[in-house]
């Protein structure tokens, strides 16, 4: 492989990289929601006090992140 043919290359490599590392982001980001729904059924009967703290704690977590993932993308994609 020539130098030129290598600098004409590493760009479309990085392009075609990051569109790969975004769509794995997104990919965390539906699963993130998913969980949300899980979290959800796993509340509604949940009796130990301990368990629900812990719903409690992990849900706004998931909730900022998913919400953090999807403005990323909004704003990285220029809509």
């Amino acid at each position: 492989m020539t130098y030129l043919t290598r600098c004409h290359n590493h760009p479309l490599q990085r392009l075609k990289d990051q569109e790969q590392c975004d769509q794995l982001v997104l990919d965390l980001a539906k699963d993130m929601a998913c969980t949300l729904g899980y979290i959800e059924d796993v509340n509604q009967f949940a009796r130990v006090a301990q368990l629900k703290q812990a719903i409690r704690d992990v849900t706004p977590l998931i909730e900022d992140t998913t919400n953090l993932i999807a403005e990323l993308n909004y704003d990285g994609r220029g809509s």
